[in-house]
């Protein structure tokens, strides 16, 4: 008796190491693991069956905290539109359990709503990970019929539109999609993924008279001073710190700054970060970045605006 009490210890020490938890189905998982609404919203959707018998399925599970910053307009839209509300529902679960140690950085895996993804980022040495930019707060939570991870903000909007289709779709980025258009990188933007540091109208109304004449007299001069706007891969904010430095595809450095909650990059306000985008991440910032001379590189790049 004695043997098989303790070869029923070890396997019981084996499950709990491994985070299994005989009959908790991964919508239980969520629940316990504070994502009331996330749960209650997969009822009122009716995939609450699937999810809970099917699988496996792995879930990004919005905190109750998450769903809390939504706003009460969206939250009441969800809850009268039962098909948007399926579509969100079901770009946060992916098929198959899938932990955290098996995504690479920038790796984009198919959600449960056809046609979208979900892309994967890991900063800091895999200190920080989000799922399209929302932070993954408790990782690789084991259910009986896949993993739950729990998110610190909801992945909404859905990505639908890439960058450039973003930027001519919105009137306070016109010029900057023109300027694209005319340094010749309309393509290359389509490429990626890439983080874009969009400066608005404004900043554009704000640079010297004639300057942008000047700056786009030669191709090589347009590209130089778009490029020094968008960076390689995909760097939501959550994945910034203070004193970041992040290399153009100009080649030249911007630096991140975050203090009380305002992020700059080089001189340059962020006004809306986050903005998600089918090929990486857009941020609205106030001014337009210029690249300055540097001598035996130690000297920052500028923005006026």
């Amino acid at each position: 008796m004695r043997v098989y009490c303790t070869l029923g210890c070890l396997l019981g020490v084996v499950a709990g190491l491994l985070g299994v938890v005989s009959g908790r189905t991964v919508i239980q998982v969520a629940h316990d693991l504070h994502a009331t609404t996330f749960t209650s919203l997969v009822a009122k959707a009716g995939l609450s069956h699937q999810l809970g018998s099917q699988g496996p399925f792995t879930l990004f599970a919005p905190s109750d905290a998450a769903f809390a910053k939504i706003s009460s307009d969206v939250m009441t839209k969800l809850s009268h539109d039962k098909d948007l509300l399926a579509k969100v529902i079901k770009y946060h679960v992916a098929a198959g359990k899938q932990l955290m140690s098996s995504f690479s950085n920038d790796i984009e895996i198919g959600s449960w709503e056809n046609g979208y993804k979900i892309r994967i980022n890991r900063y800091h040495n895999g200190q920080v990970m989000t799922a399209t930019g929302s932070n993954i707060s408790s990782r690789d939570n084991l259910g009986s019929n896949g993993v739950v991870h729990l998110l610190d903000d909801v992945m909404f909007p859905l990505p639908e539109n890439s960058i450039l289709q973003y930027c001519a779709s919105n009137q306070n980025l016109t010029q900057l999609t023109y300027s694209f258009v005319r340094a010749n990188l309309q393509y290359d933007i389509q490429g990626g993924p890439f983080t874009v540091f969009a400066p608005i109208e404004a900043a554009f109304d704000a640079l010297p008279t004639g300057f942008l004449n000047t700056e786009f007299l030669t191709l090589s001069a347009s590209r130089n001073l778009l490029q020094y706007h968008y960076i390689r891969g995909t760097y939501y904010s959550a994945g910034l710190m203070d004193g970041d430095k992040i290399q153009t595809v100009q080649g030249t450095d911007v630096v991140i700054h975050k203090t009380n909650g305002a992020v700059m990059v080089e001189n340059a306000k962020v006004l809306q970060a986050d903005i998600k985008v089918t090929n990486g991440v857009v941020h609205l910032i106030d001014k337009v970045l210029l690249v300055t001379d540097h001598v035996s590189g130690e000297s920052l790049p500028q923005s006026i605006g």
